[in-house]
């Protein structure tokens, strides 16, 4: 079977030279060598000094052959790796580009092969029936050719997945390849051909990893691998490689690719609703949980004016979609608004959240908490006590809390215990990265002697010094510390007071950013509890 894709192939090379009658030079060349029995991916020696590996070295930055990117990437936030990427790719075509010696175009695209944010590059020069695309990744400072794939200008590949789908006809022999990303190299993960016998090419052999086997199994394995669901490179589609600006180019190509998805979801999800852009409220397309696949939710509605004068912006009414690759679905349709529907909650792990205040209650917001799990759209909202999200950044952020703990008026008479007073009072969270999970922190009751040592202060005896009664003070996980303690009048009607003090940084809980001068006016109200 080796010898007769070999001589299969030799065959095609000798009809595209008489055909096309073209110099083959650079990548001609290395397609001109290439072998139907030779496609399996191998590792780059590390002395082979052709372009099929360009590291960065500070010579190419000294000499601006990687363009450095501007203030507008800045303000994108552009990621990191995926600038070194196209840093990688820019330096490496600047370099080959003036090599080139046909006049034919080379055209490239950008794609995501593997299940990361950082592309792919893929450059084909035509057409013909021998001619596929070449296909490079960015790694480890280096960018590594994979191998050539495809023909007639076409390559297909499923994205996101590893998986690049190989093929290739001639003299009435159908070759197919899969192949799996694997670090440096895409290796074969299995074969699958169908070969013509006789003069006529009437009779068929059918060969599964070079094993040959029944046309009834090679049936299956076709229908395995079909190419459904998968995307292409193709070279009417690319796009020109410029002489000049090269990173610029590679940029807008990129741009592109990302604003494509976006696209293509929100259309599915304003097709979905039977909505137009103008019901847009909110569109927000990120990779939830860091597993290199983009998702996006789409909140579309009205936004109106609210009945209450301190409810500012208005109330936003509508339904909540989310759209991944693979699924569109309506996942919120409330009867109830959402006071701010723009909060977003990023996480060290790549694990974000969006979180919208509901208009459920008159005088408190509660937090309604969206991610992505396995590709499924999650509501974790019980995850927390019912509250309103802050979050400033980082892994921390805090729940307010509600309740009516200011005032206890006690009558004896009437045997009445009534709690009066609003007050809303931040419980502390984190996002857990071992765990993947939102968790408050834990706290301990310890003493006022304690306290004094921990924090160097002399809080609790200025507070007892005041007359009033210090209750439970509790050690949360965090480092931070919450006071409680009380006051009477007339001795029939308490008053519930509190204080927050920041260990860390041995002062009270956000002093200059609540205005806060002394203990006295460090709290929020009401008591705290385990």
């Amino acid at each position: 079977m080796k010898t007769r894709r070999i001589l299969s192939t030799v065959i095609v090379i000798c009809v595209l030279f008489a055909v096309c009658g073209v110099d083959q030079t650079n990548m001609d060349a290395f397609q001109a060598e290439r072998r139907i029995e030779d496609k399996a991916a191998k590792p780059v020696p590390e002395d082979d000094e052709s372009l099929e590996t360009a590291e960065l070295t500070e010579a190419d930055a000294e000499s601006g052959r990687g363009a450095e990117l501007t203030d507008a990437d800045a303000e994108d936030d552009q990621d990191t790796e995926q600038a070194a990427a196209l840093d990688g790719y820019a330096a490496f075509l600047e370099e080959y580009e003036p090599q080139r010696t046909d006049e034919r175009g080379l055209q490239f695209a950008l794609f995501y092969l593997d299940n990361d944010d950082v592309p792919e590059l893929a450059l084909t020069e035509g057409w013909a029936h021998g001619q596929g695309a070449f296909v490079y990744r960015f790694q480890d400072g280096e960018v590594v050719l994979l191998g050539e794939y495809g023909e007639w200008g076409e390559m297909s590949y499923r994205e996101k997945e590893g998986l690049i789908m190989d093929n290739y006809a001639t003299q009435g022999n159908y070759h197919n390849w899969v192949y799996q990303l694997e670090e440096n190299q895409a290796v074969v993960l299995q074969s699958y051909d169908m070969c013509s016998e006789g003069i006529m090419g009437e009779e068929f052999t059918y060969w599964v990893d070079e094993k040959e086997v029944s046309e009834e199994q090679y049936r299956e394995i076709l229908e395995k691998w079909s190419t459904d669901g998968c995307k292409s490179i193709r070279y009417s589609d690319c796009r020109m490689l410029p002489r000049t600006n090269i990173r610029e180019a590679l940029q807008e190509e990129l741009e592109s690719l990302t604003l494509t998805q976006e696209e293509v979801l929100k259309q599915n999800m304003l097709l979905k609703a039977g909505a137009q852009e103008s019901d847009i409220l909110l569109l927000d397309y990120d990779d939830y949980d860091d597993d290199g696949s983009y998702e996006a939710f789409m909140l579309v509605g009205d936004r109106m004016d609210s009945e209450y004068d301190w409810v500012s912006g208005g109330v936003y009414e509508g339904r909540l979609y989310f759209a991944s690759a693979d699924r569109c679905e309506l996942v919120r349709d409330n009867d109830y608004g959402y006071r701010m529907i723009d909060g977003k909650m990023e996480f060290s792990s790549g694990r974000k959240y969006l979180f919208f205040d509901t208009d459920q209650y008159t005088t408190v917001n509660v937090s309604e908490l969206w991610t992505v799990r396995d590709g499924e759209p999650v509501e974790e909202s019980g995850l927390l006590q019912t509250g309103e999200v802050s979050y400033r950044g980082g892994d921390e952020f805090e729940v307010w809390v509600d309740a009516y703990d200011w005032e206890n008026d006690i009558d004896v008479e009437l045997d009445l215990d009534i709690w009066l007073g609003h007050t809303w009072k931040p419980y502390f969270y984190h996002y857990n990265t071992e765990s993947d999970q939102l968790e408050a922190y834990g706290g301990e009751i310890i003493s006022g002697e304690a306290f004094a040592k921990l924090s160097e202060t002399d809080i609790i005896e200025e507070i007892e010094a005041k007359g009033y009664t210090v209750g439970e003070i509790i050690h949360w996980e965090n480092d931070i510390v919450t006071i409680n303690y009380h006051y009477d009048t007339f001795g029939s009607c308490f008053y519930y007071e509190n204080v927050i003090w920041d260990n860390n940084v041995k002062d009270f809980w956000r002093k200059a950013e609540r205005d806060v001068t002394s203990w006295e006016d460090a709290g929020v109200g009401g008591s705290y509890g385990l």
